[in-house]
């Protein structure tokens, strides 16, 4: 894979630092699945309450997010408030909101029967 050097030094677009770019060819995004998003709302949950108990899983709950993050895409409310979630534990520690979180997934879910 070669890169674009007018792209080469760009900073990133989420911490500022610069960063070497890789030019890639876009992937279409996976369909959503609510219950996958579940799923892994549901793992990082666990996750996190293994972190307050010692366990070293930040990996493990921010890859959670991520995962719930991009099963959302559909549904462009929830995934922007899972990604802002996984972005505030990432860079401030600062832990989701969970009954935000639950509220807006049942929301998700009733309008998407309806």
């Amino acid at each position: 894979m070669s890169t674009n050097n007018s792209d080469a030094s760009r900073p990133c677009k989420d911490c500022g630092k610069k960063r070497m770019r890789v030019t890639q060819v876009e992937t279409p995004p996976r369909p959503s699945c609510f219950e996958c998003v579940e799923k892994h709302l549901g793992a990082a949950m666990v996750m996190l309450s293994e972190i307050h108990n010692g366990y070293s899983y930040r990996l493990q709950f921010i890859g959670h997010l991520h995962e719930a993050e991009d099963e959302s895409q559909e549904w462009s409310q929830l995934h922007d408030l899972i990604r802002k979630s996984r972005k505030a534990y990432q860079q401030e520690s600062i832990v989701p909101d969970w009954e935000l979180l639950a509220k807006t997934l049942q929301e998700v879910k009733t309008n998407d029967r309806e």
